[in-house]
């Protein structure tokens, strides 16, 4: 029965993804009309966006680069690209897998700086200043045009994914509201294993004040990019927005793919795409094509990296070497864990 219901688990997602897109496809679009935007895609626009596409990945290596050296580990600008892009490849392309890009990524960066809990710190401390930034950018360009009903929508949905984040951070960085939980019980909490590896990654970056900023500031150039190469595939099939409309819409869409409720966002954000897109006058099978030739860029460059993982460590043995290492212990407080123990949560 265990094994029926973690099968369930792990491959409900992907069959939720599945589901939806063949509702976009079959319902909310006409396949034919999407079919020919995107045999109509502009090539030089395309080939543009595939180069912007690559560019973010780079950005978003450099970040994770600096996060990691502040904390006293030197890797190469190459292998952080090399793990950003696998760690892509796993989340997109790997349904019902036992371990998330994220956590793929850490697993081979540990291999790297020879600190699991550095490693896990550092991959969870980068994902929320991606989050963090997109929010933040999608916001400040919002304002202006927040009288709009199109973009109150847009903006209920950015406030309220941030609103929801900056709650649930404060309620696991609180020392009295952890003092709150018995001990023992922690354990027992919904998300506990992400809990206790985000009081490890808290631990690990106490005191880096400076660097933290840093890497959040250097969120702006993946961010810039991920939207541009947005911007160029729509202006490749023919879609007339501002360049501020794609920097509101993109990352709206980015957050609700976010949820986790499908597999990689796949279906989820092309819904949202669809009905934000929408409002704004694009027609659906435009807004449709544009959200998935995003990620099939962003998949094709990934599957650059897939060769050079054949030489390196695999993700189940990874894994199971992490597994036999002892259970994380508990402090007082009854929530956080030894900062010289590896987390063990899922990264998603």
């Amino acid at each position: 029965m265990k094994k029926v219901l973690s099968l369930v688990r792990r491959f409900l997602p992907l069959l939720f993804s599945v589901a939806v897109l063949v509702y976009l496809f079959g319902y909310r679009t006409d396949p034919r009309e999407t079919l020919e935007t995107a045999k109509g895609v502009e090539p030089s626009m395309l080939a543009l966006a595939a180069v912007l596409g690559i560019g973010s990945f780079a950005f978003q290596a450099a970040r994770l680069k600096l996060l990691v050296q502040v904390i006293g580990h030197k890797v190469s600008l190459w292998r952080m690209f090399l793990y950003t892009l696998l760690g892509h490849f796993y989340n997109s392309a790997i349904p019902g897998g036992s371990v998330g890009g994220d956590a793929i990524k850490a697993l081979y960066l540990s291999q790297s700086t020879g600190s699991k809990a550095t490693a896990f710190a550092a991959v969870l401390v980068d994902r929320l200043c991606g989050l963090f930034m997109l929010a933040a950018l999608a916001l400040i360009v919002l304002l202006p045009s927040i009288h709009e009903p199109s973009m109150r929508q847009a903006a209920y949905v950015i406030i309220g994914f941030t609103g929801c984040a900056t709650v649930a951070i404060a309620l696991m960085t609180s020392r009295r509201i952890r003092k709150l939980i018995p001990v023992g019980t922690s354990r027992k909490l919904p998300f506990s294993r992400a809990i206790r590896a985000f009081d490890d990654a808290m631990q690990a970056y106490r005191g880096h004040k400076k660097g933290l900023l840093a890497a959040l500031l250097m969120s702006i150039l993946p961010q810039a990019g991920w939207i541009a190469m947005h911007i160029a595939i729509g202006r490749g099939i023919g879609i007339q927005l501002d360049w501020h409309e794609y920097a509101v819409l993109i990352p709206v869409a980015g957050m609700v793919a976010a949820l986790p409720i499908s597999f990689g966002g796949w279906g989820v954000g092309e819904a949202a795409t669809v009905h934000f897109f929408e409002l704004r006058g694009v027609a659906k099978s435009q807004a449709l094509v544009l959200s998935l030739m995003g990620r099939m860029l962003q998949l094709a460059w990934a599957l650059v990296a897939l060769p050079f993982s054949w030489a390196m460590p695999k993700p189940k043995g990874m894994k199971e070497a992490i597994a036999d290492e002892e259970e994380p212990t508990e402090r007082g407080n009854g929530a956080s864990v030894e900062a010289d123990k590896a987390p063990q949560a899922k990264l998603e």
